[in-house]
């Protein structure tokens, strides 16, 4: 290792070492300009500093906090805009992507608002595990190398989805229930949001069981944040109900789950018995009432 100008130098075998990143990733974010480029002694010779090393700690740490590669880009370069070398045999293309046009960061953002579109609807028609990242990239016609910019695999991408997905099924009509304080009433309303949507719910519940069950822990918590976000309302509602006494007394957790699970029910019930959603809904909801209403 050697000092020059300040900075401790050394081989991208050290460089390596030291910040537990692999070479081939310390050369895509090089490529991707995440970091500044070496020195070059030679042909296949280059000198690494403290400053990349600093840089790929701090990456690291924006990835451990979920930030996609496009977001870590943005940070890196407004945070170490000013730790570029005067040495004039260093290339000048440290933090050169924050000189890029705002035409050009526009089209960035569509394209990754393009990636989020099509992997929500391959998410809700195909489900997680069966979406690969080549369907996206060949209905956008576009490379993987594109896909990789913004997103470091599929699990970043469905952190990104998820919430998407789930608000864009189920945020209309929760104006009406807030108003409702009937609480059975108020199941009532949930389900007429909730049958025209029935595929796409049990598929949301789906990718929630596939999330769960990944090796993960950040998938397994994006899982199970989902679910407790469809099962909350609904508990909510049962404790309100048996606190004012219009529900039996009953474990919250448990009815709220068995709830879903009813309702989840209905889309089995249409694809083998061709039952219509909307009139199997009605023998559910005869079925909560009697089990939840104390006037029964």
């Amino acid at each position: 290792m050697q000092k020059k100008n300040n900075h401790q130098w050394m081989k991208i075998s050290e460089l390596e070492r030291r910040s537990g990143v692999p070479r081939r990733t310390i050369h895509f974010y090089l490529q991707k300009r995440l970091l500044p480029s070496p020195v070059k002694t030679g042909q296949t010779m280059s000198y690494y500093n403290d400053t990349h090393l600093l840089i790929l700690n701090q990456i690291q740490k924006y990835k451990q906090d979920g930030l996609p590669l496009i977001a870590i880009h943005d940070k890196i370069s407004s945070s170490f805009s000013d730790t570029q070398s005067n040495d004039p045999k260093e290339t000048s293309t440290i933090n050169k992507d924050t000189e890029k046009s705002t035409s050009k960061k526009n089209r960035d953002n569509k394209t990754r608002k393009k990636i989020i579109e099509q992997a929500c609807q391959f998410f809700i028609e195909k489900g997680y595990k069966e979406t690969k990242v080549s369907d996206i990239t060949n209905e956008l016609n576009i490379g993987k190398g594109s896909y990789y910019f913004y997103f470091s695999d599929k699990k970043e991408l469905l952190f990104e989805c998820l919430p998407i997905i789930f608000s864009t099924f189920f945020s209309e009509g929760w104006e009406k229930i807030r108003n409702e304080k009937d609480v059975l009433k108020r199941f009532e309303l949930r389900a007429q949001i909730v049958i025209p949507v029935l595929d796409e719910f049990c598929a949301i519940l789906q990718i929630c069981k596939e999330a769960l069950e990944d090796s993960d822990p950040k998938i397994q918590e994006l899982g199970k944040k989902t679910y407790l976000s469809i099962r909350a309302p609904l508990e909510k509602d049962i404790r309100k109900g048996i606190q004012t006494k219009v529900i039996k007394p009953m474990d919250p957790v448990i009815v709220s789950s068995f709830m879903i699970g009813m309702i989840e029910s209905i889309h089995y019930l249409t694809i083998v018995d061709n039952r219509h959603p909307s009139a199997a809904w009605e023998s559910v909801l005869n079925i909560i009432n009697e089990l939840l209403n104390t006037n029964h």
